[in-house]
């Protein structure tokens, strides 16, 4: 199967990935730069794909330990060949697994760009790999349980997911989470959003929903949001425009 060398971050890192099945993007990056972590941090990227989610933290934060769990042979073949080409200010150890067996509450943080599809969509493409990484192998309920299992007792989920099902996660995450946030995603000031970043945390405080502004990610012109720039290009950490 044919690949590609992609630059992020400006070229900050390189990853391979396939020329056709699921490629990472921008949902991934933008994803990352909102993680906030301390250091010595343990951090599950679930479903790390080729490891763009990884890359992205191993190249911000320094002294934290990543592990990233795939299923799929090839996209974690992809995962390992990169390591070798990229600078990173912490370590990270990708593995070919399956979540429905791990269960180990010993992570600070989970990280993941799920599949997005309910198993039942009418949404299909004509590669598996597409098919594999956007529609569901396991319910919504399944994974957020097996998300929280996998947590410390004061851990942290960020997550993105389409907007139209926001509802339906905040409800289901709303069992083992305390403090919910989120920061709905439009492709311009005048569109209406189609995706979110989810923060959740489990604390000891009462329950907390609150969603915020919107977060833009192109002007009129179809270039980038000085703030979506500097994240995309520079590897900032995001901030509100």
């Amino acid at each position: 199967m044919k690949t590609s060398l992609d630059k992020f971050l400006g070229g900050k890192i390189k990853i391979f990935q396939p020329l056709k099945g699921y490629r990472g993007g921008i949902d991934a990056v933008l994803l990352a730069s909102f993680v906030n972590v301390d250091k010595n941090s343990k951090i599950l990227d679930l479903g790390s794909g080729t490891g763009l989610i990884s890359f992205c933290l191993a190249y911000r934060f320094s002294n934290i330990k990543i592990t990233g769990i795939e299923k799929n042979s090839y996209y974690h073949s992809l995962s390992l060949k990169s390591v070798q080409l990229n600078k990173l200010k912490s370590k990270i150890n990708f593995v070919k697994n399956d979540l429905k067996n791990i269960n180990k509450p010993i992570f600070d943080f989970i990280i993941s760009n799920p599949p997005w599809f309910e198993k039942n969509s009418t949404y299909k493409s004509d590669h598996f790999l597409i098919n594999e990484a956007r529609i569901e192998s396991l319910s919504l309920d399944v994974w957020i349980k097996k998300v929280n299992q996998n947590l410390k007792t004061k851990g942290s989920y960020y997550t993105i997911f389409p907007y139209k099902r926001i509802s339906k996660l905040v409800d289901v995450l709303n069992h083992y989470f305390n403090n919910i946030e989120i920061y709905p995603i439009s492709s311009f000031l005048d569109t209406e959003p189609n995706k979110a970043i989810i923060f959740a945390k489990k604390s000891d405080q009462n329950s907390r929903i609150r969603e915020f502004g919107r977060i833009i990610i192109h002007k009129n012109d179809k270039t980038f949001m000085k703030n979506i720039n500097n994240v995309l290009s520079k590897g900032m950490p995001f901030t509100f425009a």
